[in-house]
């Protein structure tokens, strides 16, 4: 597909092939296509486009730095930061040029050479990417108030940036401070990324008020475990007058059925009901202006089907002490390789006397269960489990559940069941820092990743606790 700028440049080059501009052109052109781009062949052609025009010209900067985000458009890391470093070369003042050679070396886990060239990039030009890009670098490190003054010097530079906002709004409330972080949390309305997320945009909505029997649309929003620990406000919801219609992905139907306030339950992936106004579960703290000690912490407030845990109970009769295991995710967002192990960096939780594990693991991670350490007995489960309500009634037959920071965890929290989550470094906002205990789950443990410690460290001290508890 070309179009009458392509045609041009390209009827230039026929006439001129050591035309640098037309070559540069031409290849910001073809780069600017996206995935598209890379789907035809496209970025690959841009690549030996900016070379060519580098050839007749080495001195561009702006040129060895396009290249450098074509680089890493394709994959090839090492080479777009070898362009990233020719383009400061050029012109050591080229901002631009030290931000992105940061961001490849961010990605490559190089740390402190990626926090080197933001701060580079600063000193040179007050780039809201560059404290955006460094203040989450200083999150990962656990270095939350380096992080917060980060995402603050990218407001200054850009007050509308959604995603500084975003995430200056995390660390808000992973410091506990809800009063600011969940107006901030609200930015995440405008990130693109989350579009998907809000399929009503243009429907009105709720602003918290007496809904004097109106119909309101409460939908689920981003993951599983988030929609399992935010519904708890619907009894707030349907206190305030309102017909209170349930929206969320069939996995979470029929056990959200029995929560409290529910007038009607909606299928996420069907045309919606009509209603009168509608929010997020994930916008409710907001709405009612929630703080570390109003959290509606009452458990349970998710029930299983009485019918479902008797036939679960049934099921796992004459096992000794029953712990169910879930070790792995397979969930994309930014954190997700420290949130998942492997079941054999469990092997200490063996030890435990009288102990049967029940593994709940689900997708590629849960054929581990068909190999566990020695001396640990799993019965695998995962295969007679179809969805939330499954689990949910396994769960309400377990006497501990021991998992990772995912959807089983906020299920099992949900259920009142016992339940220790081992939560990562730095942890997820919503497990607040420096505590081993919940204020949203009463019956949890948080076991929490040191900065510097292993996975294989955390199961140690599990496995000393397991002892004791069986």
């Amino acid at each position: 597909m070309t179009d009458e700028r392509e045609e041009r440049y390209r009827r230039a080059l026929v006439e001129r092939p050591d035309d640098a501009d037309a070559l540069r052109a031409l290849a910001q052109l073809l780069s600017a296509r996206g995935y598209a781009a890379q789907e035809r062949g496209e970025l690959a052609a841009a690549a030996e486009h900016y070379q060519e025009a580098l050839a007749l010209d080495p001195s561009q900067a702006p040129v060895h730095n396009n290249l450098g985000n074509v680089y890493q458009g394709l994959g090839r890391a090492e080479e777009a930061m070898a362009a990233f470093r020719d383009a400061i070369a050029a012109d050591d003042a080229f901002a631009e040029a030290h931000l992105n050679l940061g961001i490849a070396l961010h990605q490559a886990g190089a740390m402190h050479e990626a926090a080197e060239c933001y701060h580079a990039a600063l000193r040179r030009k007050p780039l809201a990417h560059a404290s955006l890009n460094l203040g989450y670098l200083l999150e990962q490190q656990g270095d939350a108030r380096g992080a917060a003054e980060s995402y603050r010097r990218a407001l200054a530079a850009q007050p509308d940036s959604a995603e500084a906002h975003f995430n200056h709004g995390l660390l808000l409330l992973q410091s506990g401070d809800f009063a600011a972080g969940w107006e901030e949390y609200e930015w995440r309305l405008k990130l693109p990324e989350l579009a998907p997320f809000w399929p009503y945009q243009d429907r009105p909505r709720w602003d918290g008020a007496a809904l004097q029997g109106r119909r309101i649309l409460l939908y689920a929003e981003q993951g599983f475990g988030d929609a399992l620990q935010f519904v708890r406000y619907v009894p707030l919801v349907a206190a305030r007058g309102g017909k209170v219609i349930l929206s969320c992905p069939p996995k979470l139907l029929d056990l959200f059925a029995s929560v409290e306030g529910v007038a009607e339950m909606h299928d996420a992936g069907t045309p919606a009901p009509a209603f009168d106004a509608c929010a997020s579960l994930l916008s409710l703290p907001h709405l009612f202006r929630t703080t570390v000690a109003t959290i509606p912490a009452a458990v349970p407030y998710l029930r299983p089907r009485p019918e479902a845990i008797e036939r679960w109970r049934s099921r796992l009769a004459g096992a000794g002490v029953k712990v169910g295991l879930f070790w792995s995710t397979e969930s994309r967002n930014r954190m997700t390789p420290l949130r998942s192990l492997g079941l054999e960096t469990l092997a200490p939780l063996a030890a435990a006397p009288g102990v049967v594990f029940y593994s709940l693991q689900r997708g590629a991670a849960a054929a581990q269960a068909k190999y566990p350490p020695a001396g640990m007995r799993v019965v695998d489960l995962a295969g007679e489990l179809k969805d939330f309500a499954d689990d949910a009634a396994v769960l309400a037959n377990l006497d501990l559940v021991i998992t990772i920071n995912t959807s089983t965890a906020h299920l099992a929290g949900a259920l009142g069941r016992p339940v220790w989550t081992l939560v990562h470094y730095p942890p997820d906002w919503r497990w607040l820092a420096g505590r081993d205990d919940s204020p949203w789950y009463p019956s949890m443990r948080l076991f929490l990743r040191g900065q510097a410690e292993s996975w294989d460290s955390v199961a140690v001290r599990v496995g000393a606790a397991l002892r004791a508890f069986a």
